[in-house]
């Protein structure tokens, strides 16, 4: 997934983080959109910020965001919607 750079938003690209036993599900990632803990093996960071992969969808239009996601006061838009 590629994340756009804005003045507000410092973006990177997210990467899929292995889920090592230094993170367990007590005390280990809380992810950033349903605010549970991840207890997947892989976990996405988008915006310095841990997500389910499920979770990552567009704050507008809820649609899910793959290969590119843009970002603005720390929420996720897709293109359309953050062009608005």
């Amino acid at each position: 997934m590629k994340t756009e750079e804005t003045q507000a938003c410092l973006q990177q690209a997210p990467s899929a983080t292995p889920f090592g036993s230094e993170h367990g599900a007590a005390g280990g990632e809380v992810c950033a959109g349903c605010e549970s803990p991840i207890a997947d093996r892989f976990l996405l960071r988008v915006n310095e910020r841990s997500w389910h992969e499920t979770c990552v969808k567009c704050a507008v239009c809820m649609s899910a965001l793959s290969g590119t996601c843009y970002c603005r006061d720390r929420l996720l838009y897709c293109k359309h919607d953050y062009e608005k």
